[in-house]
């Protein structure tokens, strides 16, 4: 089976790509798409490391004449993966059915094919939100919800979800075709979620492809715990959302290696990175904000730049934790003037 990528990080990938080669083993075919200036650095870190073959290709090659610095997030990988996949420059070697994924997408244990199809050959799916229900609003990534939502609420599709789950799905390269070709006109003007728009709109086009959709199963999505509340809880972890910094000194999955491990070694690492994540949610549903993990809450992070200094307001406490009720929030009024002091305090 192929796994289909964007990179800019060849570091990054070819980590990935080592648990991939060693947790996945039906994947047996790599697609890359990466920026033309390090094309060469992509394809010189190749396949040594896994075995996999490997096809690199740039993305001015494949989106001739479009700038594409002039795109924000959202609108530029919705562009690269629909012409990746199906656009005039597609390379013909992506397969008629292949697994798209994010460069930081790492399976946590040994997984075999029946995570993406099911026995009957219908696709599975994974989705974290109603896409409706997404109330953030602060990057581009939260843009392209807002728009998706409304986009696929006037093609009739009334209660979309959100497949933005930072972990493979399976895609038809037919149906992705038609998909993207039916939302041309809107994903030129607005700023749209590929994988969301694919995981609904495929479904109106093609209902017998897939099979109903499943809880997300992404460990460190989001990145820090209780940046939104989660309205879908995972069952079960099978990826995990690689972030490096979490590997850091202060970071929440600090002494953990993110190099492959062997299977009974990964399943207690994997359950330790779950421990240490769940743990660190229950703190800050509490106020609790622990001074030896690096978080986004006491901590400005030069990656994620939640200004908690703007939340001192009860209300935006709220927001920025899964406290629902304000009768809670109440009771923890003399943390929240613990938090408030701690504040004064920072840089």
């Amino acid at each position: 089976m192929q796994i289909v990528y964007l990179s800019a990080r060849p570091d990054v990938f070819v980590e990935t790509l080592t648990h991939v080669a060693a947790k996945m083993p039906f994947v047996d075919d790599v697609v890359v798409c990466v920026p033309r200036a390090l094309r060469d650095t992509f394809e010189e870190a190749g396949s040594a490391d896994t075995g996999l073959p490997l096809l690199v290709v740039d993305d001015e090659s494949i989106v001739p004449g479009v700038s594409l610095a002039a795109l924000n997030h959202s609108q530029r990988n919705f562009m690269l993966r629909a012409q990746l996949i199906a656009g005039a420059n597609s390379p013909p070697q992506i397969t008629d059915t292949f697994i798209m994924s994010d460069d930081d997408s790492r399976p946590l244990r040994s997984l075999s094919s029946d995570v993406f199809v099911t026995d009957d050959n219908r696709h599975r799916s994974y989705y974290f939100y109603e896409l409706g229900q997404w109330r953030r609003g602060d990057t581009s990534f939260d843009d392209s919800q807002l728009h998706t939502f409304l986009v696929l609420q006037h093609y009739g599709i009334l209660k979309p979800l959100s497949y933005a789950s930072h972990m493979p799905q399976l895609i038809d390269r037919d149906l992705y075709r038609r998909v993207t070709e039916n939302a041309a006109a809107a994903a030129a003007k607005y700023p749209l979620c590929e994988w969301s728009v694919y995981g609904n709109f495929g479904r109106l086009l093609s209902p017998d492809t897939f099979a109903e959709p499943e809880p997300y199963a992404t460990l460190a999505w989001p990145q820090y715990p209780s940046e939104w509340p989660r309205q879908v809880v995972p069952n079960r972890y099978l990826f995990e959302n690689f972030h490096p910094e979490l590997y850091a000194e202060a970071g929440l999955f600090a002494g953990l290696t993110t190099a492959v491990l062997a299977d009974d070694t990964a399943d207690a690492d994997a359950l330790e990175k779950v421990v240490r994540w769940h743990l660190l949610e229950r703190s800050v549903n509490q106020l609790e904000f622990p001074d030896n993990i690096d978080n986004p809450w006491i901590k400005n992070s030069p990656v994620r730049k939640v200004a908690f200094s703007a939340a001192r307001a009860a209300k935006k406490l709220i927001d920025y934790t899964n406290l629902d009720e304000q009768s809670t929030l109440a009771e923890l009024s003399d943390r929240v003037r613990r938090m408030e002091s701690r504040l004064d305090d920072l840089p």
